[in-house]
């Protein structure tokens, strides 16, 4: 009794440590490429322009339109891999009732890597070909690395990456509603830089890597984007 509840609670705790990963990468991944785009189109468009409405649109714009674009591919792709794993598990469960035989040498091939042999090896393939769903589900686990765990709802993944890429996006825009797109783009460029820095840092959650490195990459990408644009929006945009 006590080790069924044990593995009951370990599933829900690694079904929670999933499902919090995905959604801190989903998070990430909208906070940053909002900041990097909307920052890029704001410089840009406040290099050629000296009008406030102007850069206010074009970053209006960015948000909503970018938003909208990271949303609807973050579902696709969510859809995708669930369709891609259920068109596995057909295809596993064809082979298994095809070519029951083949199927199971992979499983005794799986398990002698594992350290079985000799009557346990033949007690566990036993066990797990003597269910077809079980089966495929070891196949499915051990051969091509699936979990159905490991996916997240595709809805879900669209609006957490759509609200983040809004907010991310927001951060640049912000300060042309107060101040001119002249001294606006030099604010814009502190606020942002050190949103992507921090940004880049709170990555480490879910990689492990050195926060301070991942938060200068995250900045420096921005700043060349930023800089690129808003060289491009003086060279060619309206004389002042």
């Amino acid at each position: 009794m006590a080790h069924a509840i044990r593995r009951r609670e370990y599933k829900h705790h690694t079904e929670r440590h999933v499902a919090a990963g995905a959604n801190l990468r989903d998070v990430m991944l909208g906070l940053n490429d909002g900041l990097v785009a909307s920052f890029a189109v704001t410089s840009g468009v406040a290099g050629a322009f000296i009008e406030p409405r102007i850069v206010m649109m074009a970053g209006l714009a960015e948000m909503l339109g970018g938003a909208v674009s990271m949303g609807l591919a973050a579902f696709i792709s969510a859809r995708s891999q669930i369709e891609f794993y259920l068109s596995e598990v057909d295809r596993e469960r064809y082979e298994i009732k095809r070519f029951p035989e083949q199927e199971r040498s992979e499983i005794r091939g799986i398990y002698q890597q594992k350290g079985f042999s000799g009557p346990l090896l033949d007690q566990i393939v036993a066990h797990i070909t003597g269910d077809p769903e079980r089966w495929a589900d070891v196949m499915m686990r051990e051969e091509l690395g699936f979990t159905e765990e490991n996916f997240e709802s595709p809805l879900k993944s669209a609006i957490v990456v759509g609200a983040s890429y809004l907010i991310g996006a927001a951060v640049p825009v912000a300060p042309y509603l107060f101040i001119t797109p002249a001294l606006g783009i030099i604010v814009s460029a502190i606020i942002t830089v050190i949103v992507l820095f921090a940004v880049g840092a709170a990555k480490t959650i879910i990689t492990a890597r050195s926060w301070w490195r991942s938060g200068v990459e995250s900045m420096l990408t921005g700043i060349a984007a930023g800089t690129v644009t808003y060289l491009a929006g003086r060279m060619f945009g309206s004389p002042r």
